[in-house]
């Protein structure tokens, strides 16, 4: 275990899953400024596809189902499961937990949403910017 610099947190030393979800939100946020920056365009159709993939994942991380997992478990009445639940309760919803990530999730996904609207309207600067090279 190590303390992790950001959040003073003790973390495991080689914990990919962690690793993969840091490095899927920096490319959320590298996305929208790739996107305001002019460097890819999406075309209508796959950008409105992606925003209806992008919000329906929002309205699912702003509803219930979040509060159910920080809820001690139902795990039964023996000791281990009586020992268990708190632990379980805590990892989900602790600095590390299933929930905090989730919530960061959350925060990037306005920022996806908003590359993608940008990739679309890039898209359409390019489509008038090449059509109006034929009209001369």
């Amino acid at each position: 275990m190590y303390e992790d610099e950001k959040t003073g947190v003790p973390a495991a030393w080689n914990d990919p899953a962690r690793t993969a979800l840091d490095q899927m939100l920096e490319n959320m946020k590298n996305f929208k400024v790739s996107a305001a920056s002019g460097q890819f365009s999406v075309t209508p159709a796959s950008g409105e596809d992606l925003l209806r993939v992008i919000r329906m994942l929002q309205d699912w991380l702003g509803g219930d189902h979040a509060n159910t997992l920080d809820q001690k478990p139902m795990l039964g009445g023996s000791h281990g499961a009586r020992a268990m639940a708190p632990f379980v309760q805590q990892i989900a919803s602790d600095q590390q937990g299933f929930l905090t990530q989730l919530n960061r999730l959350r925060d990037v996904l306005a920022d996806a949403e908003n590359g993608v609207c940008q990739a679309m309207a890039n898209y359409r600067q390019n489509e008038r910017a090449v059509a109006g090279t034929f009209g001369k």
